[in-house]
């Protein structure tokens, strides 16, 4: 019998091609009822591309912007399942097992410190300054990869804004396709493509991603993960100065020796827990 294909979509919604600023998808604006219609036909062009390749496939697709709870479900292809809420132990990267072949990351952004980078951050913009594993810096897109890796996923669609087409060409390679969704003026203006040409490019290449995965390698970091997170203030690294494990090694830094990128993801997960109960 033949082994059904699965593909696991990752969404956030930075880097949907309408939405230049924050201010835009705040709930109430009002451009949001807009938003979360143009970033659900974003996810919809992903599953119909997956499903030109592989039509049988079987698709999750995991709502990973604030508490998950964006996209239209009575919108959304029939026949996906739906990942969404909170709070959840692997956030972005949600219920992806062995079982998956493809990641692909649905309106992501570029790591924080992005010059022209659309709301660049990594995680939390409020909390995070910079992350590096093994003395490389990383983004969410990196991140998520390395947990799919983790499974043997490859990694085989980004699309986002044009600094993070670059970020994902310069760390993957061109073997991973892209779709640029809009190009950064600043981190709060854009050069918006129309979502049409934009929704019509990431369906060609889900299905191109999905046609070409034998030559698809998984990402994985070599072990074991040396993690730096700098944080934005003191207090945020004074409240997670005492987590079992973590070394700090400066005012805003703090380190994790971690056995894999799962003990990574989780240590993250309580980092951004604790500062921001400690900013509230």
């Amino acid at each position: 019998m033949k082994r059904l294909f699965k593909a696991f979509i990752s969404f956030d919604i930075e880097g949907v091609s309408a939405i230049a600023s924050r201010s835009e998808y705040r709930k109430d604006s009002d451009n949001w009822s807009m938003i979360r219609q143009i970033a659900t036909g974003e996810v919809n062009a992903a599953v119909r591309g997956i499903r030109k390749a592989k039509p049988n496939a079987a698709i999750i697709v995991c709502d990973s912007h604030a508490e998950g709870m964006n996209l239209l479900i009575e919108k959304l292809e029939p026949g996906i399942q739906l990942v969404k809420g909170t709070p959840r132990t692997y956030y972005m990267i949600q219920d992806i097992d062995r079982s998956f072949d493809v990641l692909m990351l649905i309106g992501y952004h570029a790591m924080a410190g992005t010059r022209r980078g659309l709301m660049d951050h990594t995680y939390s913009s409020s909390l995070i300054y910079r992350i590096r594993i093994n003395g490389v810096e990383v983004g969410e897109t990196e991140i998520n990869a390395a947990v799919a890796g983790f499974y043997g996923v490859p990694l085989g669609l980004v699309t986002g804004d044009d600094q993070l087409s670059k970020e994902v060409k310069k760390f993957f390679g061109p073997g991973v396709e892209t779709v640029t969704t809009k190009y950064g003026i600043s981190r709060c203006a854009a050069r918006i493509r129309l979502p049409a040409e934009v929704t019509a490019e990431i369906e060609l290449k889900a299905c191109r991603a999905c046609n070409r995965i034998k030559i698809l390698r998984p990402f994985n970091f070599k072990k074991p993960l040396i993690a730096d997170f700098e944080v934005i203030n003191t207090l945020i690294a004074d409240v997670c100065e005492p987590l079992p494990g973590i070394k700090r090694t400066g005012g805003r830094q703090l380190r994790y020796k971690t056995k894999d990128i799962l003990e990574f993801y989780r240590i993250l997960g309580l980092v951004c827990d604790l500062g921001a109960a400690a900013l509230t």
